[in-house]
């Protein structure tokens, strides 16, 4: 049997999801409590790409073109949800600008490490590297 459930009530809800909630309540007088939560999110993310990437890229053969395709991928998923935080960073209003300056600087190092990585892996210097993602372009 099926309980109707009021509009936007939802029964599925992810571990993640309740994480970033519960962090929002912990912590109700600090308005980036959820930021916070969601940047530990995404270094936690960030740690385990770059262990990926020691064991698959730097340990062992050189990496097959989709193997290209996808750590490409998932640097640009990376730097995007970097670059939200970001935004979402300088548009709050709450934050005083020491606060503000001291976050951004951490974001921006990581960020920083993931740039690197895209230009050591995917970069114009790379003529291998982009002739093997040449492929999937022109398909």
């Amino acid at each position: 049997m099926r309980i109707n459930q009021p509009p936007g009530f939802r029964t599925e809800v992810s571990s993640r999801e309740i994480r970033a909630i519960t962090a929002r309540m912990t912590h109700p007088d600090d308005p980036l409590a959820e930021w916070r939560f969601e940047f530990e999110e995404w270094r936690k993310a960030y740690v385990d790409f770059q262990q990926m990437e020691q064991d698959r890229f730097l340990r062992s053969e050189p990496p097959s073109d989709l193997q290209l395709r996808e750590h490409r991928y998932v640097l640009f998923l990376l730097m995007s949800q970097g670059e939200q935080l970001g935004l979402t960073l300088l548009q709050s209003a709450e934050v005083e600008g020491a606060e503000r300056n001291r976050l951004l600087g951490q974001l921006d190092g990581f960020l920083g490490s993931l740039h690197d990585s895209w230009h050591t892996w995917h970069g114009e210097g790379l003529p291998q590297h982009r002739e093997g993602l040449g492929r999937f372009a022109g398909a």
